[in-house]
């Protein structure tokens, strides 16, 4: 099926020379810089960087798996598939090792196993009494599967009688591993929430303490494996995905009992991250499914600091709308549903929603004494550039009265220092719309394709990586050469599937992109590889060049590096105030200068 019939649903696209361009769906933007090239079946966004075929697209904008991408585009093309067909590419598609695998089936009979204990036990009988205080009635617990880990090795006495192989127990994370070798239980004397991937497998566990003792750690969580990246998870996704595109929304949570409570009340999209501030990868994914994002965090301090950094971190990695849940009488939502009740919670849902700017008005309030002339207009000065990115000139008009009437100031003078913000705004405005259109006529009418602002190491990687996958000489050229190898990870990965991919299907060059990332799947490496579209045909024609690349990236590549972490450390080590390490940290920054100044002057 063609991209640009994928796509249009989507974007609005227009013809422009080679490629149609539309506004990219994945973040705000002025002037379009999504670009679809019919004739390679491949996709680029000069802004944000996404770029792959059309799977790729589907999987990052539906959020599917590959196989379900290739499902989706097979009916619309009006293909029927073969039965085989998902069964045979679903376990080509996860990629999972037989030992992932294996630790996979181990996390689901622990899972079992911690929920019998919590149900059926004498002692579970404190846990579960615990749950039903906090107001979970039977179903949820089982929904949830909630469990409870016992004092000593339960899990580990469970699974030696089971005959489980000791070395594939000690990969499964579930265990601490003493210095004698012998393995014990991570969980004890801990209700378990189970953490489970967008499938619905669990991976991960979360224990709250039973005991009183202040000297353990209240939570608990199990630390990332080769099944479980807290980065990118999000807890209650795998029951949450139904209702989140349905509704084209989603409920951020801090807590997992803010989650299941919500759950319980019939709030059935809501889902919170691993315990640790929000992630890039997790707001990305969460854009994917949904076209708006309430953020229900708890309403302590530390809770509305959380607010903010999440609500700056959708805004700046995701197109979906945010908006904030002020939840009333300073109480969390768990607290809110088990004091007030279902309907009490079920209104403040309805009608106690800010938008961005509100919320950043209300919180800002709290550096500041109000009462105090020089602080009103330190507020000010902090909230007007906030005001100012209000795109609808009657909504900004209302937050200005609102605040010369509160505070008694002067509305023209707000409208003045507001004029001046926005004009300055208008200016770097035009002058990325001036940059991003000459960028468009470069492609659009000369055909040239443009190379990305990189680092000298990065950009010699990406064009002879370029140069590599369309010309055999240059492949041979380069894998000839006994020390190389790309220095950034994602060049290497992408080196190696391609030479697997050769191989595979007997190929000397790889001309076909949108056909090598059907093979790549991962959508950070697509992005990468729909890059290579964009160097510039010139720079790969003088074979004479190749050697100067490998000389860039074998050679200087290392030293660069060392330069820059050491950079780095003699950074950290001043905001330490960490004398000693400042003067020995640089003295090995200036021998490095020293070797990079040497190397410099060998090669004039």
């Amino acid at each position: 099926m063609n991209i640009v019939d994928v796509i249009s649903p989507y974007v609005t696209l227009k013809k422009q020379g080679r490629n149609f361009f539309g506004k990219c769906p994945w973040h705000e933007e002025r002037t379009p810089s999504f670009s679809v090239n019919e004739e390679k079946q491949i996709f680029h966004c000069f802004s944000c960087g996404r770029g792959g075929n059309v799977y790729t697209f589907l999987m990052e904008k539906e959020d599917l798996t590959f196989v379900q991408a290739v499902a989706q585009v097979a009916e619309q093309s009006g293909i029927e598939l073969d039965a085989s067909y998902t069964a045979d590419n679903q376990a080509k598609q996860s990629q999972i090792s037989a030992q992932d695998r294996a630790i996979l089936t181990l996390y689901d009979d622990a899972m079992h196993f911690y929920h019998y204990l919590l149900l059926n036990t004498a002692v579970g009988d404190a846990a579960l009494a615990y749950l039903h205080r906090r107001g979970l009635d039977d179903s949820t617990i089982d929904t949830y599967m909630l469990g409870y880990a016992p004092a000593g090795d339960a899990l580990f006495q469970y699974f030696k009688e089971k005959n489980i192989d000791y070395q594939l127990l000690r990969d499964s994370e579930l265990f601490i591993e003493w210095d004698d070798g012998s393995l014990h239980d991570r969980f004890v004397d801990r209700v378990l929430f189970t953490i489970r991937n967008q499938s619905g497998a669990p991976i991960a566990f979360s224990g709250r303490r039973m005991s009183q003792d202040d000297s353990v750690a209240k939570y608990m969580n199990s630390p990332e494996s080769s099944i479980f990246d807290k980065s990118n998870e999000l807890f209650n996704l795998d029951l949450a995905k139904g209702s989140i595109r349905k509704t084209k929304s989603v409920i951020l949570f801090e807590g997992f009992m803010d989650v299941i409570a919500a759950f319980q009340t019939g709030v059935t999209n809501g889902v919170a991250s691993m315990g640790t501030s929000l992630t890039q990868k997790q707001v990305q994914r969460l854009g994917r499914m949904a076209q708006g994002i309430t953020i229900a965090y708890d309403a302590d301090t530390a809770g509305q600091a959380a607010s903010l950094r999440a609500l700056n971190l959708i805004e700046q990695n995701s197109a979906a709308k945010p908006q904030i849940l002020h939840i009333p009488d300073g109480l969390d939502p768990d607290e809110y549903v088990r004091q007030k009740g279902v309907e009490a919670f079920q209104q403040v849902l309805k009608h106690n929603l800010e938008d961005p700017v509100a919320f950043s008005l209300r919180y800002f309030r709290q550096d500041y004494n109000l009462q105090n002339q020089n602080d009103i207009f330190n507020y000010l000065e902090q909230v007007l550039p906030v005001v100012a990115g209000v795109k609808e000139p009657l909504v900004r008009q209302t937050y200005l009265k609102r605040l010369a009437d509160e505070f008694d100031v002067s509305l023209d003078g707000l409208e003045e220092q507001l004029r001046h913000l926005l004009l300055q705004k208008t200016a770097q405005g035009r002058a990325n719309d001036n940059k991003m259109r000459a960028n468009q006529v470069n492609l659009a009418e000369s055909g040239a394709q443009r190379t990305p602002q990189l680092s000298g190491i990065e950009q010699a990687e990406r064009i002879l990586l370029a140069w590599m996958l369309k010309d055999q000489d240059v492949w041979l050229m380069v894998t000839r050469e006994p020390d190389f190898q790309f220095i950034d990870v994602i060049y290497e990965t992408i080196f190696l599937l391609a030479e697997n991919y050769k191989e595979t299907n007997q190929l000397t060059t790889i001309d076909n992109l949108a056909n090598f990332m059907n093979f790549v799947k991962e959508p950070e490496l697509s992005r990468m590889v729909a890059e290579f579209d964009n160097v510039n045909p010139a720079l790969m024609q003088d074979k004479s060049q190749v050697p100067e690349y490998i000389q860039v990236i074998v050679k200087t590549a290392p030293l660069q590096q060392q330069i820059a972490q050491k950079k780095r450390a003699l950074s950290e080590a001043k905001q330490m105030h960490n004398d000693s390490s400042i003067n020995q940290l640089s003295m090995e920054l200036l021998t490095l200068l020293r070797k990079q100044q040497a190397k410099d002057l060998a090669n004039q």
